[in-house]
């Protein structure tokens, strides 16, 4: 996406010079002659970088005012004060308000695109920083089960747009990590990635901390002005306070706030964010209950992507631990291989904390083997201790073994068929073409011994 410069100069050949200039390198270029017209650009338009004459004869406002203006409504757009008249006092006064750079007229072109490309690189590491900083590892979403193909084919289209996402799936699923695809997939990538934690925003200090103290300095700054051209993610929403929730609808409905300026005025800023949520409740009873406002829903509402938990898409679980097992093995710990039991064992797991659930599983494996001072080459089932197998769910209580002891043979050998079958099945994700190929019967056959033995769908 090409970038857009705006060029504030009261002299409009300069500004028409810049213009062509900027075009013949691939920007594109918007032209203010005055402050007024300048405020406007930036209220409406998405901007990345300001050329900024200082003087601005015949405005309302100079350069280092409307330097301010830009400061307090998006930090993060980069500044280069431009001025015929500089002296070394007005200089450090511009980079104390925040302008990357102050350039003296005449200057060179080459020179003036050495600093642009640089304050534009500048702005890039920082938005990036500002994405990463809560998560750090780069993750993907690991799968290839149809589902999952599907679920990465709706991210891609949803992710060519800038309609608003809503979310929805089981804790541990993944939200986040699709959250954060969503935004590096867009025309935004390049811009703030910004979390909100539903359930620590507070009435008191909610306009301070979502919309920022415009008085204050720079660690004061809101959700809003973070993110300036970027992405906010709302996680839960349903953890929202309902008063909360009637102020970012009135937000989401109007994608304006108000920035009053040093001289009194108040003017009313566009946004240009894009927001996505998520929830891991059940989205008509929230409503049913009112815990979540309808107005607030259908304004977030406008694309949804159900995750999939993992007992829908059993197959991925080999490659969702091994995916956690070479992080592990990079960071130089002793490497731990599983046996195939071990993994046709941990498909028929519930996992009722979904890949969450999975990942503190493969910690465990290392907080447990890593001491050990036995050499262990493959880890087998009768390894992992009956806690762990029994937190998962795993069908293999004594209980059930005891129960055994007491049926005919005949009995036993049909419940444990159907045990076996239920189990396999399940680790397929209910694929009865897949199961029988590896249980190596025909599928007919399969499908009669279901029915036979009473497994219900």
């Amino acid at each position: 996406m090409k970038q857009n410069i705006l060029i504030v100069d009261d002299d409009k050949d300069i500004c028409s010079t810049l213009s062509k200039i900027l075009s013949s390198k691939g920007y594109l270029s918007n032209i203010a002659n005055n402050s007024d017209a300048a405020i406007n650009e930036i209220k409406n338009t998405p901007i990345d970088l300001v050329l900024l004459d200082v003087w601005l004869e015949g405005s309302q406002k100079d350069g280092i005012e409307l330097l301010k203006i830009i400061k307090k409504f998006n930090p993060n757009i980069p500044v280069i004060l431009i001025s015929g008249h500089a002296n070394i006092d007005m200089a450090v006064k511009a980079i104390k308000l925040g302008a990357f750079y102050f350039i003296e007229k005449p200057f060179k072109s080459e020179k003036l695109f050495l600093i642009m490309d640089r304050a534009l690189e500048n702005a890039f590491l920082k938005n990036k920083y500002e994405t990463y900083k809560e998560n750090r590892e780069n993750e993907e979403f690991i799968g290839n089960t149809t589902i999952v193909s599907n679920l990465k084919k709706k991210i891609k289209q949803v992710s060519a747009t800038n309609a608003r996402v809503l979310i929805s799936g089981d804790s541990g699923t993944g939200k986040n990590l699709i959250a954060k695809m969503i935004h590096d997939q867009s025309n935004r990538s390049s811009k703030p990635f910004i979390t909100i934690n539903c359930a620590l925003l507070d009435n008191k200090n909610f306009d301070k901390t979502f919309f920022g103290n415009f008085d204050s300095t720079k660690k004061d700054l809101g959700f809003i002005q973070k993110a300036g051209q970027g992405t906010i993610y709302l996680k839960e929403i349903c953890d929202l306070d309902h008063f909360i929730q009637g102020k970012i609808t009135n937000f989401l409905q109007k994608e304006t706030y108000t920035l009053d300026l040093d001289d009194g005025q108040k003017n009313n800023f566009n946004t240009n964010i894009r927001f996505i949520s998520s929830t891991n409740r059940n989205i008509n009873d929230e409503i049913e209950n009112k815990r979540l406002r309808k107005d607030l829903l259908y304004r977030l509402n406008v694309a949804s992507i159900q995750v999939p938990s993992i007992k829908k898409r059993r197959e991925d679980i080999p490659l969702i631990i091994n995916n956690f097992l070479s992080k592990k093995n990079d960071d130089s710990f002793k490497k731990i291989k599983l046996s195939d039991e071990v993994y046709a064992l941990l498909q028929t797991a519930e996992w009722p904390g979904n890949v969450t659930q999975i990942r503190n599983f493969v910690d465990w494996l290392y907080i447990f083997f890593k001491s050990s001072n036995k050499k262990i080459d493959v880890i087998s089932a009768n390894m992992i201790p009956n806690d762990i197998l029994k937190e998962d769910n795993i069908d293999n209580s004594e209980e059930k073994n005891k129960s055994m002891m007491n049926l005919p043979i005949k009995d036993a050998r049909k419940n444990f068929e159907k045990q076996y079958l239920i189990s396999q099945v399940n680790r397929f994700g209910g694929n009865i073409s897949k199961t029988a190929n590896f249980i190596g019967m025909e599928r007919s056959a399969l499908h009669r011994k279901i029915k036979e033995i009473g497994i219900k769908k």
